[in-house]
């Protein structure tokens, strides 16, 4: 932050590690340069999973577990795994990709894990969920979605975060 006009933050984090990691890291960078955050945007990609209907979103959840599945197994991205006490999900996740176990590691990111990386729900409710999570922390929200979300779809989320 010491020297650019803004950080996109991987699509690998969460609300939680934004707030107690990335963002103090921002605002020191930005204390040492002499600027105000206002002089600063976040962009985050955040993964979500929604669909038009409910076996929509349970194709949305699969795919995006998927996802958290591959990130999780990163030996760099263990961090923000350890900050939630899931330290050893990563040595799991990292064992398994070694041998291609990609059915088992999908299966090893429970509820918890994905409603924590991931704002899942109906279209009309993941608006409010994003905002709730990300309002005054991120300057920018990009739909992070792994699988084809339909237009339709979009323009249902989009709104509700545009009027926070």
């Amino acid at each position: 932050a010491k020297h650019t006009d803004g950080l996109l933050v991987h699509g690998f984090t969460t609300a939680q590690y934004l707030r107690d990691v990335t963002l103090p890291q921002v605002e020191a960078g930005l204390a040492a340069s002499g600027r105000t955050r206002g002089a600063f945007t976040v962009s985050y990609p955040g993964l979500v999973a929604t669909g038009v209907d409910g076996a929509g979103v349970a194709d949305a959840v699969l795919a995006v577990r998927k996802q958290i599945a591959f990130y999780g197994a990163t030996p760099a991205y263990r961090g923000v795994l350890d900050l939630h006490g899931w330290g050893d999900l990563h040595t799991e996740l990292h064992r398994l990709s070694k041998v291609g176990d990609w059915n088992t590691m999908t299966s090893l990111i429970e509820d918890d894990v994905l409603n924590t990386f991931a704002v899942v729900g109906e279209p009309k409710a993941v608006g409010a969920e994003i905002v709730r999570r990300f309002a005054g922390q991120v300057d920018r929200f990009t739909l992070y979605t792994p699988y084809e979300l339909d237009d339709a779809t979009r323009a249902q989320i989009v709104p509700d975060i545009h009027t926070a």
